[in-house]
């Protein structure tokens, strides 16, 4: 015959557990819609990409220059997509900036293009951008285009690490975790 006292035990012991699956549950849910909103986000960009006719003459490095000299229209069509769909990934105020790769990654407007949101957040001591949006225009007419999105995820739930005697702690769960699409290659459509 159980005592009233064996009953609260079993609850006390019972109930973090319970909380801590329905938090997991939760967790993976909000995470397994941002991977979705992440890989919507990346197609659409590519689509809107490979619909802007780029003129050879586009070479600005100033992505808000809309002059027929200005910045290659295809990435700025892509970057547009995420703006326009950035409270999808629960970043209502996020500021993009073109980071110019160098001349060794292709000479503009056939170039690849690395647009990086200006807010950072500090992973492993480095300071890394929420959003990376990759847009490969090298090669359009050949390779067609390719758009690759990175979000920065930061989990809901302090992430958990497990410490070691006289070494660096193991993690179990990672307070930021990168959500990237998958290359999506999108031939131009005019």
């Amino acid at each position: 015959m159980k005592r009233p006292a064996q009953n609260l035990v079993e609850f006390v012991f019972i109930i973090p557990l319970l909380i801590a699956i329905l938090f997991g549950i939760l967790e993976f849910a909000i995470f397994y819609r941002n991977v979705n909103a992440v890989e919507d986000i990346a197609t659409e960009a590519a689509v809107a990409a490979s619909r802007r006719l780029v003129l050879d003459t586009m070479t600005s490095n100033n992505i808000a220059d809309t002059s027929n000299t200005g910045f290659n229209k295809a990435a700025k069509a892509a970057r547009d997509v995420v703006m326009k769909r950035r409270g999808t990934l629960g970043i209502p105020a996020l500021t993009l900036a073109y980071n110019d790769l160098g001349a060794g990654f292709g000479a503009r407007p056939y170039a690849l293009y690395e647009i990086v949101s200006t807010q950072t957040r500090l992973i492993d001591g480095v300071s890394t951008p929420i959003i990376t949006l990759v847009v490969d225009y090298r090669t359009p007419s050949e390779d067609g285009i390719m758009v690759q999105l990175i979000y920065q995820y930061r989990t809901l739930l302090v992430g958990a690490q497990l410490p070691m005697l006289g070494s660096t702690p193991v993690t179990l769960i990672p307070r930021d975790i990168p959500i990237s699409s998958t290359r999506i290659k999108q031939y131009l459509i005019y």
